[in-house]
């Protein structure tokens, strides 16, 4: 039988934290390094027998996790955020899995977005503790992969209750600042954090210099050009967004973000018909990229379906992919307002 040992870095989250505690009966130990709260985060966190250590923040959330790493026991370490919470069925995996004799040195669990659409995506959960055992970057934290991986059938829910992007981007300006060295992969995450911000000029020329560099990783490369792909389309210029597309499916397979923008594209430029084939592929698309999206692969492309049938003259398919779409999400205002002109159809 393998310890376990549960880590957490937090910051005034103690209903969070009364919330995701008691789902942790599997682990051997759990971890809270509190960053600075002025709420009952630490006595939440006692309340349910956690080891609580403070750690002074320093916009570096690889710090704070290597901080708790470095206090846990365990044969292996699971982090988590405070707003994370675990099926019955995790819960009750975990802990066949400590009597399993775990072998593998790395065990990725999905990451399951809590929205209207279903949103997941693989990440390393529980690793063999050990020089590896370690996070890099000091914002979008990650443990690089060693070692043997492992991908367990489970989820861990995150329900985020505000965006963090107006948060991030003060981090990496301040960091600017400092005089900092951005690593290539923090260089990508600057960009892609300048996009969430609608800070599209800024981020054009980073995207364009990390897409060109072969050192990065192919699938980060090909999500570059996405992301320029929509910059271009905010500042109207679908062709231009043609045009980075075509690059990012020429080094790496076409998911199905990437075909609804392709849609858009065609779309914008009212040719229709080419618009509801890339839509079509969407729906098609296999999931080839790190990011499993319904937003992309269900929703968007039945409801820009509807619209360019519509258009085209083909009502009765058209009616079709709107009721789709309404069925996967008859509040969306877009869906509501469509339906004014099926009704008699």
């Amino acid at each position: 039988m393998s310890t376990l040992s549960v880590t957490l870095i937090v910051k005034n989250e103690e209903d969070h934290l009364a919330r995701l505690l008691p789902m942790l009966g599997f682990a051997d130990e759990v971890i809270v390094v509190d960053t600075g709260s002025d709420d009952g985060t630490t006595s939440v966190a006692k309340k349910h027998n956690a080891k609580v250590f403070n750690f002074p923040w320093c916009d570096d959330f690889s710090k704070a996790r290597n901080y708790a790493i470095s206090k846990a026991r365990g044969d292996y370490v699971m982090w988590l955020d405070a707003d994370d919470t675990l099926p019955q069925k995790t819960q009750n995996a975990l802990m066949g899995w400590k009597n399993s004799a775990p072998k593998a040195d790395m065990y990725w669990l999905r990451y399951q977005m809590q929205g209207q659409f279903s949103f997941w995506f693989w990440r390393e959960r529980i690793v063999r503790r050990c020089a590896q055992c370690k996070f890099k970057g000091f914002l979008h934290e990650v443990i690089l992969p060693f070692g043997q991986s492992l991908y367990l059938d489970l989820d861990i829910v995150h329900s985020p209750s505000a965006s963090h992007g107006e948060r991030n981007l003060g981090i990496y300006r301040n960091a600017l600042a400092k005089g900092k060295r951005f690593s290539l992969r923090d260089r990508y995450y600057f960009a892609r954090t300048l996009v969430e911000n609608d800070l599209y000029d800024e981020a054009e020329p980073i995207l364009r210099k990390f897409a060109q560099n072969k050192g990065a990783f192919v699938a980060d490369r090909a999500e570059a050009y996405k992301l320029l792909a929509r910059c271009a389309l905010k500042n109207s210029c679908p062709e231009r967004a043609l045009r980075y597309l075509s690059q990012s499916t020429s080094i790496f397979p076409p998911d199905a973000e990437t075909c609804c923008l392709f849609g858009q594209c065609f779309f914008d430029t009212k040719r229709y018909a080419q618009s509801a084939s890339w839509y079509t592929f969407a729906i098609n698309a296999t999931s080839e990229g790190c990011f499993v999206n319904g937003y992309y692969k269900e929703f968007l492309p039945c409801l820009q379906l509807s619209v360019c049938l519509w258009i085209s003259g083909r009502r009765e398919e058209a009616k079709k992919y709107h009721l789709k779409a309404q069925k996967i999400c008859p509040s969306h205002p877009t869906v509501a307002y469509n339906d004014r002109f099926f009704r008699d159809e």
